[in-house]
């Protein structure tokens, strides 16, 4: 469901520097996105030379798609793809980027139950580097997203304070983390609950993370990622990221 004024939801996201929309997608169109990823993923699988750097297992000894993670290149499936770069979802992300949004990439975050994997605490703009930070995340809940399977959390405000310090976390998936965790007490943490179908989006610079599923029930999420067409990125940021990112995937395997 698409609104016609978020007026009231852009607020929020300007303060608290994120918001949760409720009921943006039908059952239909989750179920076929689930079924897009499924299919796409049971072919990457079966490759055999698998990217480490694109998909994150529970186990590396168990490489099948129920011990899946995380997996950051879904937009090489050309129909996720042109669903995540919608007029639809573009129409969304103009609205609270105040600007003509440019499409980034696609990713999954599953979240299998009882070893869903935590993600540390970080900001999304230390990986993308984008110049300006004029850039977000529409998480989209494929299933059910709570306290329980290990949903995300926001440090409320803290995407007023610019890119903050990262150190390697050495977390599949997520791989860095935000250093100074003593200046995250002064925010309210929020841990919002979703259904199928309500999205999150998140500006790129907000803390945030998310703690092991320890649940019965998966927490699958389906993200999108924009950022302002006339945003450069920062080419030495990312270049800093790509080493440490290379670093720790050597360490891991």
């Amino acid at each position: 469901m698409i609104k016609k004024n978020y007026s009231k939801d852009i607020k929020n996201f300007e303060k608290n520097g994120w918001v949760h929309l409720k009921k943006v997608f039908n059952k239909y169109e989750i179920k076929n996105v689930e079924d897009l990823i499924i299919k796409f993923l049971s072919k990457q699988i079966d490759k055999k030379n698998i990217n480490k750097r694109a998909i994150n297992f529970i186990s590396d000894k168990r490489k099948n798609i129920n011990e899946i993670n995380s997996f950051h290149e879904l937009s090489n499936c050309n129909k996720i793809k042109k669903l995540g770069n919608s007029k639809k979802v573009k129409l969304i992300a103009k609205q609270f980027l105040k600007s003509k949004p440019e499409f980034r990439c696609c990713e999954l975050f599953a979240k299998p139950a009882k070893k869903g994997l935590p993600a540390p605490i970080h900001q999304d703009n230390f990986y993308w580097g984008v110049k300006g930070s004029n850039a977000l995340t529409i998480w989209v809940a494929l299933e059910k997203s709570n306290k329980k399977n290990g949903s995300i959390f926001y440090f409320n405000g803290s995407h007023k304070f610019g890119i903050l310090n990262h150190k390697p976390s050495y977390a599949k998936g997520s791989s860095q983390k935000i250093s100074d965790t003593k200046f995250l007490k002064k925010f309210k943490i929020s841990q919002p609950n979703l259904n199928p179908g309500d999205i999150l989006i998140h500006h790129s610079l907000v803390v945030h993370g998310s703690s092991k599923n320890k649940s019965k029930y998966s927490r699958k999420g389906w993200t999108i990622q924009f950022k302002d067409i006339n945003a450069d990125y920062d080419h030495n940021q990312i270049k800093k990221y790509e080493k440490s990112l290379y670093n720790q995937i050597e360490v891991r395997y």
